[in-house]
């Protein structure tokens, strides 16, 4: 599918972020990876987000027909960097056919010593048919990596960052959302980060976005756990 069509069939979609990183979270397994997923298709996702080779290769293997946002978070000491930092880790998730490739569009220094929103440029020349999605914090960092290239800007970043940090208490980043539309008219906006509700992912809809990825509210069940039991506690004063 060429990327236009493969855009515009997920306009007004909802992709399930299938995710379990933690060492001691019991879904973190390759084939839990493809059940999560499985589950998510079942309720009408159109499509996934999966870190490291193993999990992006199982879930394509197992549901080829879905398009895939395949990242590798690499972590190093001392960089902040670490969604698909470098070509390397690009390399591997074009072998393995994911659609889409996230990459960290901020404007930190990455473990190579250079913006990180570069790498843009670098995949684009090395695979000019890439679908490259830009993971963002702020306005500036959507303008910079809308103009190295990125076909998708996603808020995935925001409140995450030492740029952004103070909108994270805040919730789904709806202004952002709001801003890169207004400035980046013909930028696709993915919405992500901290979606947790259905009027949510409805306002970020409604805010500008075109398509959205929802996560921890539906594919952590720890964490979600969490979060009920942290505000019935808090409510009940316990």
């Amino acid at each position: 599918m060429e990327n236009k069509k493969l855009l515009d069939s997920l306009r007004g979609k909802v992709i399930v972020s299938c995710q379990a990183n933690e060492a001691d979270n019991p879904f973190n397994d390759p084939q839990e990876m493809v059940r999560m997923a499985k589950a998510g298709a079942l309720g009408g996702g159109a499509g996934f987000r999966a870190n490291m080779p193993e999990n992006v290769k199982a879930i394509k293997e197992a549901l080829p027909e879905y398009p895939m946002i395949g990242i590798w978070k690499v972590v190093t000491e001392g960089c902040d960097v670490y969604i698909t930092p470098t070509m390397k880790e690009v390399d591997v998730l074009v072998e393995l056919k994911s659609e889409i490739i996230a990459v960290d569009g901020t404007d930190r220094d990455n473990c190579e010593g250079r913006k990180a929103y570069e790498l843009i440029r670098d995949i684009k020349a090395k695979y000019p048919n890439q679908i490259v999605m830009a993971d963002i914090a702020t306005l500036k960092e959507a303008h910079l990596s809308y103009e190295a290239g990125a076909d998708i800007i996603s808020t995935t970043l925001s409140g995450y960052t030492e740029d952004s940090k103070e909108k994270y208490a805040l919730g789904t980043d709806f202004e952002l959302i709001r801003e890169i539309r207004r400035e980046i008219p013909d930028a696709f906006i993915n919405a992500e980060g901290r979606i947790w509700t259905r009027e949510e992912a409805v306002e970020a809809f409604n805010c500008g976005a075109d398509m959205i990825v929802v996560g921890t509210a539906i594919t952590n069940p720890a964490k979600t756990t969490e979060r009920f039991v942290k505000f019935v506690n808090e409510k009940l004063n316990k």
